[in-house]
């Protein structure tokens, strides 16, 4: 009886960990960064994988899932990946190591964000969810994927939107949009970079807040001459969507990405359009 109870203790033990489905088509596997972690289960797919792997991700800085897919490409796997151009040239980011290393990197074109992360392993995996390939979406974030066996039809859909992005992607190139790291209290080096895409780490002073157009400004100095980042509506909406309280920020040190603008009338601003710009390091919690 107590073996039996012993057996039933850790069934649930491990099911509460992960969800496992079959259906007629196929298996769904529901993984959380909270309960048994993501980046192994990623990993193991990589290091299974024996003809092909595309993916397309967001942001990448994960040295394991970057080691699995060189290591992948050498046993003769064909590797492609897609990143988005804002993150590909970031000082942790992956691209120039996948690159030198002989795996096909694209950075998709045009205005808007290649918000994706999913994979494709072989001919019928599917890893896709909220999860970045990143050391802090694996030990800091809320974070999910499912992992999708079979699925055929579903797998096509993914397959043909990994291909219409390739295929107007540009090769990524060494060095191509590398992003500057700045100080937020460097007025000098934030002036000179004015127009680039930069870093800039510092602390949230004050958060203002516009109760006419709610538009939200995070101030990194007292003075005039400082830095702010600027939210407005169309973009609150997205991070109350996230559950993020904007005020939050205020009092942390946080890594802001984005374009650096020195407006004639309003000073040093990057124009905030997406949470995942704004990374917090002063507390657990960040979105990136």
């Amino acid at each position: 009886m107590r073996r039996g109870w012993l057996y039933t203790t850790t069934l649930i033990l491990l099911l509460a960990c992960q969800t496992r489905e079959r259906t007629v088509e196929g298996s769904v596997q529901s993984h959380f960064s909270s309960q048994d972690g993501i980046e192994w289960v990623i990993e193991r797919e990589i290091d299974a994988a024996g003809k092909r792997i595309d993916a397309a991700i967001y942001t990448f800085t994960s040295r394991p899932l970057a080691q699995a897919l060189v290591d992948a490409q050498k046993r003769g796997v064909r590797v492609r990946v897609i990143l988005d151009p804002s993150n590909a040239g970031g000082s942790y980011s992956k691209a120039t190591y996948l690159l030198n290393n002989g795996i096909d990197v694209r950075v998709e074109r045009g205005v808007g964000l290649m918000h994706h992360k999913f994979a494709l392993v072989d001919d019928s995996i599917i890893i896709t969810g909220s999860f970045n390939w990143t050391a802090s979406a694996e030990t800091d974030n809320d974070e999910n994927v499912l992992l999708l066996i079979g699925f055929p039809a579903t797998y096509r859909a993914y397959s043909r939107e990994f291909e219409r992005i390739w295929r107007d992607a540009k090769v990524w190139e060494e060095g191509e949009g590398e992003i500057v790291e700045l100080s937020a209290t460097d007025t000098r080096a934030l002036k000179k970079n004015a127009g680039e895409k930069v870093a800039v780490i510092g602390k949230v002073l004050r958060v203002g807040y516009s109760e006419r157009s709610n538009t939200y400004f995070l101030n990194f100095s007292e003075g005039k001459n400082g830095l702010t980042v600027v939210i407005f509506s169309s973009a609150t909406v997205k991070f109350e969507r996230l559950g993020i309280d904007i005020t939050s920020y205020e009092g942390r040190q946080v890594e802001v990405m984005g374009e650096l603008i020195d407006h004639p009338d309003y000073g040093l601003e990057i124009i905030c359009e997406e949470p995942s710009q704004i990374r917090v390091l002063s507390s657990r919690k960040n979105f990136l």
